[in-house]
């Protein structure tokens, strides 16, 4: 069963109207205590006062006690004298608890009947009198009090829902920019790869996405177009043998031949036949490379080695063009030996079609502490600057005039060979100057 998570929207929404609830409720308890706090104080301050006039009155023996009870009520405050023999004189008709009669320095609060009342208790040294209870009644704080609770229960409430409806705004602003983001996005098609987004407007959280959006678009298109090109190439590659192959088997079935001109006719559509084949493979091989499929050994090679029965077939074919090929240098290399045989293989057989007559072929071998370097040079025409990028794309040709009517190459060799390179962690490299032609390839130790 699939899960239903709450927008981003919905979250930051009820965050920020959480915490905002919280801190109004906080608040609220704030205020509440500073206001207790504050009576609590009031009324001390005010007990103590009257507690230095009682020892004064109590003291001065021309005074009587209802002259003092009559005083102190009239100020509102009550008075209970704790005579010696454990009888209470007071100016009130209230009762106070037992528990009110204990010396603290707290204040003792209480209730009879309806009200509430805070007392404090002070001992007397007098001939008639243990002590004295003083107090007043709170009856008008806890009043106070109640109205102020419904004053900050309806206060948090509306700042909360206010706090909800302005959340939920300033989150719906923050997200304008997502929104338009996503409404650019949506936009992108196969077919509409080159749409960008624009940074220009966008807060700087979602700026470097922009940008990486971007590059990501940048190299969808980019992929795009090479697919769009491998498939008129491939199809392209594949289509002129294929054609050749129909054409001559309609030529040949439009009259009879003889037995030799069949075989003559066979041998052609051979030859068509193993350069579609040599296409397959290469195609395979290259997407077994991309996709990191390629099972290769690691063995220490010898190049030179190596190169050397590869030359010397490869001498046989460039004789034919005054094209001689020289091996020099040493190096060892850890390795897949038919995977980097393959590499001189490829960088030699395009070397010797697009030489000029009768110019050397060169394999130079050098090896530091750091890694190894082979580089195959050729005289011919010079690639120009522009197609250097390029050159080891599939079925990509730099000049035509580079081609020798005679190639067979399908414009896969040197993808191949970069594919090889890159599975040995090494590094290939062309320089094309004055119609001197350097492949190089390094590898590291």
């Amino acid at each position: 069963m699939k899960k239903h998570y709450l927008s981003m929207k919905s979250k930051l929404t009820l965050m920020f109207f959480t915490t905002s609830v919280f801190v109004f409720i906080g608040l609220g308890f704030a205020i509440q205590y500073l206001v207790q706090s504050h009576f609590y104080e009031e009324d001390l301050r005010l007990i103590e006062s009257n507690r230095t006039s009682i020892f004064v009155l109590l003291e001065n023996k021309k005074i009587s006690s209802s002259e003092i009870f009559a005083s102190l009520k009239s100020r509102g405050i009550y008075i209970w004298l704790e005579k010696n023999d454990a009888t209470l004189s007071q100016n009130t008709n209230i009762i106070p608890n037992d528990s009110a009669f204990k010396q603290s320095k707290k204040i003792n609060e209480w209730s009879y009947n309806d009200g509430t009342f805070r007392t404090l208790y002070y001992p007397l040294d007098n001939d008639n009198y243990m002590g004295f209870l003083i107090g007043i009644n709170i009856d008008h704080h806890i009043r106070f009090n109640k109205r102020l609770n419904g004053i900050l229960m309806w206060s948090v409430g509306i700042a909360s829902l206010l706090s909800f409806l302005y959340s939920f705004m300033i989150v719906n602003m923050g997200f304008k920019p997502l929104q338009s983001l996503q409404d650019r996005i949506k936009q992108v098609q196969p077919n509409k790869l080159n749409i960008r987004l624009s940074d220009t407007s966008l807060p700087n959280e979602l700026i470097e996405f922009a940008k990486i959006q971007n590059q990501m678009l940048e190299r969808l298109e980019l992929g795009f177009e090479r697919l769009s090109d491998f498939s008129s190439d491939i199809a392209h590659e594949l289509k002129t043998p294929l054609a050749n192959i129909v054409t001559q088997t309609h030529v040949t079935l439009a009259q009879p031949r003889t037995p030799h001109e069949y075989q003559e006719i066979l041998l052609s559509n051979l030859e068509e036949l193993e350069r579609i084949n040599k296409t397959i493979n290469d195609t395979l091989y290259l997407a077994k490379s991309e996709n990191d499929l390629l099972l290769k050994d690691n063995i220490q090679l010898d190049l030179n080695e190596l190169f050397a029965p590869i030359v010397e077939y490869y001498s046989i074919i460039s004789e034919e063009s005054g094209n001689p090929i020289y091996l020099s240098g040493q190096g060892t290399l850890f390795g897949d030996k038919s995977m980097i045989q393959r590499i001189i293989n490829n960088l030699l057989s395009n070397a010797i079609r697009h030489s000029e007559k009768n110019t050397d072929i060169t394999i130079d071998i050098k090896e530091t502490s750091n890694n190894v370097v082979i580089a195959v040079s050729n005289m011919g025409d010079t690639i120009d600057e522009k197609d250097l990028p390029f050159i080891f794309e599939r079925f990509y040709r730099a000049d035509k005039s580079r081609q020798h009517l005679s190639s067979s190459g399908a414009g896969l060799g040197l993808t191949i060979v970069r594919a090889i390179v890159n599975a040995h962690n090494g590094n290939i490299t062309v320089q094309s100057l004055n119609g001197n032609t350097t492949f190089t390839v390094a590898f590291n130790k």
